[in-house]
């Protein structure tokens, strides 16, 4: 049995990260630095499957749906392991051996207390730097999902549903999101 020791001393980079092979521990590389963290829970678990199932149902003619873990190559300092990812038929060619790289039309983060100010802050900014479509950040813990676009900025989200409300895409008008099937 292998065991893993990250050193914090130094910043990663895409190559060191992909000297660590396939592994069952959820990690990813935010700005600079290895991020290891636990298995999702069953809650978390439970909503990415609900929004897994409705995005492939909704957009399954206009594209394909990963979910985690599957890497997103951000830039040299930087690749995520969102929980879901839409990737348009046009833009097939994101696609690649090691993973998705190049800017996708829908990320997903479902975040827990562990990880909601990375996702709520460097994530967010960096994805829509990288001109993602969209981002989602489902909060089972708030019953909440923001939808933050390139343009809209990170400030503001486009949509905004708490508990009982819904939220639409705003690149698939069809893919609407009633909270109470969620959460």
């Amino acid at each position: 049995m292998r065991t893993l020791t990250i050193d914090k001393t130094k910043e990663w980079t895409i190559e060191d990260y992909l000297l660590l092979g396939e592994s069952n521990m959820p990690c990813q590389l935010i700005n600079g630095e290895l991020i290891m963290s636990p298995a999702p829970t069953p809650k978390h678990q439970r909503v990415a499957r609900i929004l897994f199932k409705l995005f492939d149902q909704v957009l399954s003619n206009k594209g394909e749906v990963f979910f985690s873990p599957i890497d997103l190559y951000v830039d040299n300092r930087n690749v995520f392991q969102p929980d879901l990812i839409f990737i348009a038929n046009h833009n097939k060619n994101v696609i690649t051996e090691r993973g998705i790289e190049g800017p996708v039309e829908i990320v997903v983060e479902i975040i827990s207390p562990s990880n909601s100010y990375t996702d709520r802050n460097q994530k967010k900014d960096l994805y829509l730097k990288f001109k993602v479509g969209e981002y989602w950040i489902v909060d089972p813990g708030n019953k909440t999902i923001e939808i933050y676009t390139p343009s809209g900025g990170s400030a503001v989200p486009e949509f905004f549903a708490s508990v009982e409300g819904e939220v639409k895409s705003v690149l698939y008008s069809e893919l609407t999101v009633k909270l109470k099937q969620v959460f």
